[in-house]
């Protein structure tokens, strides 16, 4: 089959790898994906997934990309947070939360980074959908804040808090939220209950 007759059905998905193509041409042959990119007509991602050439990288097709790449995924940390507004947007890549072994790949737009969870821990989730063709999940704001906290033990201190230059701003509503004291007793875990107070003492100070 030729790119034409597949590009309607490949432009519904944000990324694409050779499996995606022999559901709609069971008969394809992985050396096309090879000629398609000499072409021009897709590029590489990584992992042995492509996405058309003329898709717009922004936020949301890296976001979204990042999802499929490795399943069961969502986007958290310091993208998550970049996302809140938290810390800046000048964040390298895409860091997510997943229920599998802990993950890195290199693209040519940053390093999708992937940090492993028990899978009773995936959850504070939602879904994003931006534009009809394309959608992500990512954690909440208050699940963004205990990913981090629960994956950065290193962070003891009050001091430790100040160093990593976190906006206050958006995270003020946190100290009145019921929800993030509903996520931090699902984690059960007296470290990260530790920090959670010591987080609460950084936002007053």
């Amino acid at each position: 089959m030729r790119f034409n007759d597949l590009e309607p059905n490949l432009s519904t998905l944000a990324i694409f790898n050779v499996n995606d193509i022999r559901k709609i041409d069971p008969g394809f042959h992985r050396q096309q994906l090879y000629d398609w990119q000499q072409r021009g007509f897709i590029r590489p991602l990584a992992g042995g997934y492509y996405f058309l050439a003329d898709q717009e990288v922004d936020e949301t097709f890296l976001f979204s990309a990042a999802n499929q790449l490795y399943m069961p995924s969502y986007i958290s940390l310091e993208s998550a947070l970049a996302y809140y507004q938290v810390i800046p947007e000048s964040v390298l890549g895409v860091t997510s939360v997943s229920a599998r072994k802990t993950r890195r790949l290199d693209t040519a737009w940053g390093q999708f980074t992937y940090r492993s969870v028990k899978p009773a821990y995936m959850f504070g989730y939602e879904v994003v959908i931006p534009r009809s063709d394309q959608k992500f999940l990512i954690a909440s704001l208050e699940k963004a804040v205990l990913d981090y906290l629960y994956l950065n033990p290193h962070v003891q201190t009050i001091e430790d808090f100040e160093g990593i230059r976190w906006n206050r701003t958006p995270l003020l509503p946190l100290t009145e939220s019921a929800l993030f004291n509903q996520y931090l007793m699902i984690f059960n875990k007296q470290a990260l209950e530790h920090r959670v107070k010591l987080f609460m003492r950084y936002l007053d100070a």
